[in-house]
């Protein structure tokens, strides 16, 4: 238990899909008694309405799930690469809560549009996977430490890269760039907002099966002419022998929110089982 963390305000984006990564660090938050604002973009994608996005049922679901914790929980429809949506959400939470201590930058992956070979991937897939994975942690930290810095409490970003930002992965080279960048604007970010007593993170997760991983992996394997079964074959051995959890990611994201960690900033902490070691 981490007794700091009772009582703060975190936000984090991506939440609303029942078995996803954000849903599993918004729970384990809740848990610590933080009290919660989830989002997620909830609404079709406008070229690909196949392409399957959380619901804002779903994320009201998880506002049910995380108020039956014992904590309040705001529940905001925003697409976080958009500014002025951002914006608007920030100054709900603020309207709501007195401002954000905690953020955790979770949204990420892509369009299938963006998967495959990198000569496959057209101008307007390529803008998308960078602008969901790295656009919007630029968005919600800018909008997040401002509210910090007036407030003058200090605060704690958690960003989610991944092991693709460290590891080149073929097929997925507009992910691995976006998820390349987090880290270089994580370092950057932590050494700009330090004299205001607010951290920057990240963690670096390895293979999470989710259903938005296996949705994507299922389209790539597609592409290859193979079944996600082999598909997932070829992915590099785990050591610790099973794949990663939202739990799992959770815990490091809990510990970089905390003071546990308060020493710790610019940090891009791999969480792979082992799968990835640089």
């Amino acid at each position: 238990m981490y007794d700091d963390l009772k009582g703060k305000v975190a936000l984090v984006t991506g939440a609303g899909r029942p078995n996803g990564l954000g849903q599993g660090i918004a729970k384990r938050l809740a848990r610590e008694g933080c009290r919660m604002v989830i989002c997620d973009i909830a609404r079709p994608h406008p070229d690909n309405p196949g392409y399957r996005r959380g619901t804002w049922e779903e994320l009201d679901d998880r506002r049910k799930e995380i108020e039956e914790l014992g904590v309040e929980c705001l529940p905001v429809k925003c697409d976080v690469t958009d500014e002025t949506e951002v914006e608007a959400m920030f100054a709900e939470a603020t309207g709501r809560f007195g401002g954000v201590d905690v953020l955790v930058n979770n949204v990420g992956v892509g369009p299938p549009e963006s998967m495959g070979p990198l000569v496959g991937v057209g101008a307007k897939a390529w803008d998308e996977a960078i602008s969901v994975n790295l656009k919007s942690t630029h968005l919600c930290s800018r909008a997040a430490a401002l509210g910090m810095i007036e407030r003058g409490r200090g605060g704690s970003i958690v960003s989610i890269s991944s092991q693709a930002g460290k590891m080149p992965f073929p097929g997925l080279g507009a992910y691995c760039a976006g998820k390349a960048g987090v880290l270089h604007y994580t370092r950057v970010l932590a050494l700009e907002l330090a004299s205001h007593k607010i951290r920057v993170n990240a963690v670096l997760p390895g293979t999470i099966l989710t259903d938005q991983l296996k949705e994507t992996f299922a389209s790539q394997a597609e592409k290859y002419g193979l079944s996600l079964d082999d598909f997932l074959k070829g992915a590099p051995p785990i050591p610790l022998g099973r794949y990663q959890t939202p739990e799992d990611v959770a815990a490091a994201v809990t510990w970089f929110a905390s003071d546990q960690s308060g020493y710790v900033t610019g940090v891009c902490l791999l969480s792979t089982g082992g799968q990835t070691v640089v």
